[in-house]
């Protein structure tokens, strides 16, 4: 295969790559949006509730929804700092092709 056969099927790889991490960052974002909203409640219901033992069954949904929400946006800077490394590559390697 000549190279620029080859580096259009590597941009359709790492093009395809970016609209499964679009598609999984979308996915999450609406995650972490209906998380964020339970949080909110279970917190507003805690601090309503004077009963002891509704608290700590409230307090401890409450810590899970925030452990998964924390979780979720750990995922989110993670696919971000990846985007970001594997975009400067591909301009520099493109660079290099056209000035050769």
């Amino acid at each position: 295969m000549k190279t620029k056969k080859l580096l259009a099927k590597l941009a359709h790889f790492m093009d395809k790559d970016r609209n499964v991490q679009s598609d999984e960052l979308a996915a999450i974002r609406e995650v972490l949006k209906k998380l964020k909203t339970k949080e909110r409640k279970l917190r507003e219901k805690l601090e309503a509730n004077p009963d002891e033992e509704e608290r700590k069954e409230l307090q401890g949904k409450l810590e899970v929804v925030h452990a998964q929400r924390i979780k979720g946006l750990d995922r989110v800077m993670e696919i971000r700092e990846r985007r970001k490394e594997n975009s400067a590559p591909v301009a520099a390697t493109d660079e290099k092709i056209t000035e050769g």
